[in-house]
């Protein structure tokens, strides 16, 4: 048969599978689950590892299942949709192999103690649970971009998509002749098409109601959300701070949400997008925090937290976008001294990378991985940083 046998022992974060070519080299391809025995056509090949195409199976693995969606990685499928890594394994084993991926970058990468790692938290459902999707059409096809971000697959049915907005795919994708449409589900609004500047309606059970700009950023999964901003909530109940400075602060979601449970908090956030800015201080309002919750467009990196607060804040939150922070910002924190960090993150690496700046000053007292993209390559992560 065609291709190098390689026997898969896990996932590498990103979601591709790996195991060892019979040169002893580390390949790299998604499809496969752990016990396969693939066959493998390599795509690139570097002195200590490689990446390649799954052609084929000698064996599966006990582990492995029949992925849901026709478009996943599968033998010989050169072309598939890049969305899903996890689909042809149970749920239990994608949760723990994500939660090794969190472990290797923090704890064996000397960033946290082992005893600071908690229990990943679930997604609710593995499926359903996107609020928005970009279709594009190129090629004559309508759909996803594969890897390669030319290539369009047709996408008839998304199994992570909100049911509202996978039943409107396939009459969007026959409009769609080239180009692309966002598409955005709220239960106030419903499914929204290139929403613009119009104003949506967000709700975190258990949190409150949000106003959101249509093309500013709302967590894609509601649930797993509303659970992590709670848990944040709980973290500062316990840390009980008079000022709390949030950087990347969005429409206001965690300051709202600290402050109406800690009426003796103020919060200052900091935010580039206009838009949200402008929604954040309306929310403000809208919860009767308009005193206590103020909110500043600018830069995070250009941020004087004496000044912004009046005085030094008690606690930090920063909750960025995957490229993490800025060197120069992470230098700026490390001389604030800030007594406590709340650092969320959508990535790892770039995590990893700002807590290894940040470890000259702080700690990692905790942390813990929300599964906010089940079936993925991605989650979310929450961090809660002391003065050493």
């Amino acid at each position: 048969m065609t291709g190098y046998p390689v026997h898969v022992e896990g996932f590498a974060y990103g979601g591709e599978a790996f195991g060892r070519l019979p040169d002893g080299r580390v390949c790299f391809f998604r499809g496969g689950a752990p016990g396969d025995t693939a066959r493998i056509v390599l795509s690139s090949s570097k002195r200590n590892f490689a990446r390649g195409i799954m052609v084929g199976l000698d064996s599966p693995g006990s582990s492995r299942l029949a992925p849901r969606c026709p478009l996943a990685a599968v033998p010989g499928r050169a072309s598939f949709c890049p969305g899903c890594s996890y689909q042809q394994v149970d749920y239990s084993i994608e949760l723990r192999w994500k939660q090794r991926q969190l472990s290797d970058f923090l704890v064996r990468g000397g960033l946290a103690g082992e005893e600071t790692l908690r229990p990943p938290v679930p997604a609710p459902s593995r499926f359903g649970w996107r609020n928005r999707l970009k279709l594009s059409a190129s090629g004559g096809n309508t759909g996803f971009f594969t890897e390669d971000n030319i290539t369009v697959i047709p996408v008839e049915h998304c199994p992570l998509a909100a049911a509202e907005l996978d039943a409107v795919l396939p009459e969007r994708r026959r409009e769609l002749r080239n180009g692309e449409v966002f598409l955005r589900w709220t239960a106030a609004d419903g499914v929204v098409v290139n929403g613009g500047t119009r104003m949506l309606t967000e709700e975190l059970p258990g949190i409150g109601r949000f106003k959101v700009p249509a093309e500013s950023f709302f967590q894609t999964n509601i649930q797993v959300a509303a659970r992590l901003v709670d848990d944040v909530r709980g973290i500062l109940r316990e840390l009980r701070p008079s000022r709390m400075l949030e950087l990347y602060c969005g429409v206001g979601v965690f300051s709202l949400a600290a402050a109406a449970a800690l009426p003796d908090m103020r919060t200052w956030g900091i935010e580039l997008d206009a838009a949200a800015i402008r929604h954040a201080s309306g929310n403000a309002a809208a919860w009767g925090l308009g005193e206590r919750c103020r909110f500043r467009c600018g830069k995070a990196e250009r941020t004087d937290p004496s000044r912004c607060c009046g005085s030094l804040p008690d606690v930090l939150l920063l909750d960025p976008p995957r490229r993490g922070i800025p060197p120069e910002l992470a230098g700026r924190i490390r001389e604030w001294k800030i007594p406590k960090v709340v650092y969320i993150s959508c990535a790892p690496d770039t995590l990893a990378r700002d807590l290894r700046v940040l470890s000259g000053a702080y700690r990692v007292e905790r942390c813990g991985l929300y599964d906010m993209f089940p079936c993925t390559g991605h989650f979310e992560t929450l961090v809660l940083l002391g003065l050493k």
